[in-house]
């Protein structure tokens, strides 16, 4: 997910700081953004020059230091409130008092992950998903004390990332997952019917839904 987000945030133009836990994770979270380039190339999308450009914009450190200076800041890791938290207690004590502090949360409420942050005023929650360099819905969720300017901020990023950016409110899955949610049920309902699952997804993708 963070290297999709980053890859989308390239392709838009913007300058991007990758943190990673250990020099292990930042190789292989450059090689995740670098695998998505070259897709581009390869399907002729991209020359090796725009590849090139692209990964010029990249930098990824295990430094929290390095986001001294950053606008925005997306966390990106993975589902669990305790590590979410220690991830926001580290960019509370590094970055801009100005910065907009963004959580990439699908289920857990942002309110929770943003407890004792300073300046909660600055935190929001936007949803990308996977892959997140090509799905075009883009959850914006602010919490209560979110400033006006940086919900704004939220959507004009979605537009740069030629996004379709969605308020949503806080609640479990906010939209897109609840609808997964419900017809993934559905969908697992015939299957305990009998129906063959090739049938299930060639029906879903028959509908309008591409992965199926």
């Amino acid at each position: 997910m963070g290297a999709g987000i980053a890859a989308a945030c390239r392709e838009a133009g913007l300058d991007v700081v990758m943190i990673e836990r250990d020099a292990e994770a930042a190789a292989r979270g450059r090689a995740n953004v670098h695998k998505v380039f070259a897709g581009g190339v390869k399907r002729g999308k991209l020359t090796p020059e725009d590849h090139a450009a692209r990964m010029a914009g990249l930098a990824v450190s295990t430094d929290y230091a390095s986001l001294s200076d950053a606008d925005l800041v997306i966390e990106a890791v993975f589902e669990d409130i305790a590590v979410k938290r220690a991830v926001f207690d580290q960019l509370g004590r590094v970055c801009r008092a100005d910065a907009v502090l963004a959580t990439n949360t699908s289920y857990l409420d942002p309110r929770t992950i943003a407890e004792g942050l300073p300046g909660p005023e600055r935190f929001i929650g936007l949803h990308f998903f996977s892959p997140a360099h090509v799905m075009k819905l883009l959850e914006i969720v602010p919490t209560p004390e979110t400033a006006p300017e940086v919900l704004a901020t939220g959507f004009a990023l979605g537009r740069a990332l030629n996004k379709v950016p969605v308020q949503a409110g806080i609640c479990e899955g906010f939209i897109g997952n609840r609808i997964l949610k419900r017809y993934r049920a559905e969908a697992e309902a015939l299957l305990r019917d009998g129906v063959a699952i090739r049938e299930v997804d060639a029906a879903m993708r028959g509908y309008g839904f591409r992965m199926g």
